[in-house]
């Protein structure tokens, strides 16, 4: 999937230059499961600001990244591949845990 909405993605996700309404980010699902995505992220300290917010959040709690920015930084982007996430596709299971190691949620933090 690409050309996510820019606003169902989070505010470091580069918006597209000439179709600001999504962004360059893509997600790869199999049977309706997300096993990677990625995108490129915003490199411009103004552009961070305003997305951050755009997105009603409080640029003080971010003040410590977009200072990153401001000493300047080169455009980039990632994806990332979660190896349970590939294990759940590989193996047809019908959940998460079952590919874990030590899985966790809310009630079990320890393994």
């Amino acid at each position: 999937i690409v050309d996510w909405p820019t606003e169902c993605k989070p505010f470091y996700a580069h918006p597209h230059p000439n179709r600001p309404e999504v962004c360059r980010a893509f997600d790869l699902n199999h049977d309706s499961r997300e096993v990677t995505s990625g995108a490129q992220r915003i490199h411009n300290a103004e552009m961070l600001k305003e997305s951050i917010a755009r997105k009603g959040l409080n640029l003080e709690s971010f003040s410590f990244y977009i200072k990153a920015f401001e000493y300047g930084m080169p455009p980039h982007a990632g994806w990332g591949l979660g190896a349970e996430r590939f294990l759940m596709v590989l193996l047809n299971t019908g959940n998460i845990r079952e590919c874990t190691l030590f899985p966790r949620d809310r009630h079990r933090l320890i393994p």
